[in-house]
């Protein structure tokens, strides 16, 4: 099996950015929240489940459903959130499985926010945790998103914090100033020392 390479972190701390420089080398990456996004926008299922439990709240927008108004209700009401991630988790665990199964590369990058709070870090090989300051996480979530500050204050307030977070880190990335192409240079070639040694060592575990 791949080496798993789970890259986690909060809302606005930079994981796409980061991953992304990995595409040069040919790394496949798979993102849980593409994922989430994909279900509820073309999954007729998916979909359908949450247009009858919110109703109007959610109205589709050219025949997609009006994320920003799901986000707003998840994250305002603990209960809606729970409901949701039940839906989503499941099926989302399951594509994740299907990806990686078709993956013949040293090793793969995994972006799960969510890692620590599914309980899923058992099931990956390394743990890389973006760190990144409050205020930074703020002005990068405003900056991109049709979102108002309380909305990603309670975003913030449903994920573990980062200090926590970093205690499960192998890796720890700091991205609070401007991010260069070399550290992925070298975490690439981390990376593929530590893929390299596992499969040699055969201890690999299975993800669920």
């Amino acid at each position: 099996m791949t080496y798993i390479i789970a890259v986690t972190g909060s809302i606005g701390s930079g994981k796409t950015t980061i991953t992304n420089l990995f595409k040069k080398f040919n790394v496949p990456i798979i993102d849980a929240d593409i994922i989430a996004k994909e279900l509820i926008d073309f999954n007729r299922n998916i979909s359908s489940s949450i247009i009858y439990h919110f109703g109007k709240r959610v109205k589709k927008i050219n025949n997609v459903i009006n994320r920003s108004a799901l986000k707003y209700i998840i994250f305002g009401d603990n209960n809606e959130r729970i409901w949701l991630n039940k839906l989503l988790h499941p099926i989302i665990i399951k594509r994740i499985n299907i990806m990686l199964r078709s993956i013949i590369n040293s090793y793969v990058i995994l972006v799960i926010p969510l890692l620590i709070e599914c309980n899923l870090h058992h099931y990956v090989h390394n743990i890389t945790v973006i760190s990144t300051k409050y205020e930074n996480k703020i002005k990068r979530v405003l900056n991109r998103e049709d979102i108002n500050y309380q909305q990603i204050n309670n975003i913030l307030n449903t994920q573990v914090k980062t200090k926590v977070k970093l205690n499960y880190a192998d890796i720890i990335i700091d991205n609070n100033s401007l991010i260069n192409d070399s550290i992925s240079v070298v975490l690439h070639q981390y990376y593929l020392l530590l893929a390299t040694n596992a499969y040699i060592k055969n201890n690999f575990n299975i993800f669920i």
